[in-house]
């Protein structure tokens, strides 16, 4: 989670520049999205036994899905507030609870291997 906030941040300045597709939209609502990828993003990597393909494939239908599925805000004009569009919320919303999931089956799948490794 730590990699995935450092990551949103990463993302900052592409915030600033006005011909991009991120100028002026919800910069906090952003780093919860990234944040919450980031692990649907370990979780693949770690069940495709560390398959960077497949992690930069998904990596890459989300780059491109902004292409067809827009959430920026027209008339946008506060970076760091929480004005955002309906779909960036609802990706949020999908996100979240996708990365709870995610997040606990790794966390069952770590103590499960400690568990094995204990009684051997």
């Amino acid at each position: 989670m730590l990699l995935g906030f450092i990551w949103g941040v990463w993302h900052l300045p592409q915030f600033f520049i006005r011909d991009g597709d991120s100028y002026r939209q919800a910069f906090p609502v952003f780093v919860l999205q990234v944040t919450a990828m980031s692990v649907a993003f370990a979780w693949l990597y770690a069940r495709t036994n560390g398959s960077l393909l497949l992690t930069m494939l998904l990596h890459a239908a989300i780059n491109n899905s902004k292409d067809i599925v827009p959430s920026g805000v027209l008339g946008g004009t506060d970076t760091f507030g929480f004005h955002a569009s309906r779909i960036s919320w609802i990706s949020l919303a999908l996100l979240c609870p996708s990365a709870a999931y995610f997040l606990n089956d790794m966390r069952k799948q770590t103590l499960g291997n400690t568990t094995n490794a204990i009684s051997t």
